[in-house]
């Protein structure tokens, strides 16, 4: 006896926006125009859920921004008491294994959120970055592999350290 009914699920996209990073030189407007927007069209659609870090005036504006339309926004508290210098690192890595898209707030004083962003692109996530000039990046996953690494781990004769004492050897 065969069902009417398809055996397969539908998986519906749900889409959360992790929000990395915050600035407080952009204005509200700024940061809806140049940023928020450009994501939405690029999206093509409103995300699920933003998860907003508790700081910065950019979390203000985007967590405004999204109960404006009706976007459910979660906040991460950075746990500095308990945590101290890494309570930053702690409450991105919650953010990040929860998000499916991240938006990144690029520092001029650091790169670690650079590193983060190419680390989240590894993983498939969607990411968009914007500079500290207000510009917005998506960063894309590169799918070809490096031709040139080594299958095998190199040999301490394969790192150069050995090429010292070829010059050293006669021939006779």
């Amino acid at each position: 006896m065969s069902s009417t009914f398809n055996e397969e699920l539908f998986e519906p996209n749900v889409i959360v926006f992790g929000v990395f990073g915050h600035t407080n030189s952009v204005s509200e407007q700024d940061l809806h125009e140049n940023t928020l927007n450009l994501i939405l069209q690029e999206i093509a659609c409103i995300p699920d859920k933003i998860l907003l870090p508790s700081e910065g005036n950019s979390s203000i504006y985007i967590n405004e921004w999204a109960e404006s339309l009706r976007i459910k926004t979660q906040i991460f508290q950075a746990d500095w008491i308990r945590n101290g210098k890494i309570a930053q690192i702690i409450r991105d890595d919650r953010i990040q294994k929860e998000c499916t898209h991240a938006l990144i707030f690029l520092s001029k004083r650091s790169t670690r959120l650079e590193k983060f962003a190419e680390k989240l692109v590894k993983k498939g996530k969607v990411v968009f970055t914007s500079s500290h000039n207000q510009t917005l990046t998506q960063l894309e996953k590169l799918h070809s592999e490096p031709a040139d690494q080594a299958s095998t781990h190199a040999h301490k004769s394969d790192k150069g350290t050995m090429l010292k004492w070829l010059k050293c050897q006669k021939t006779k």
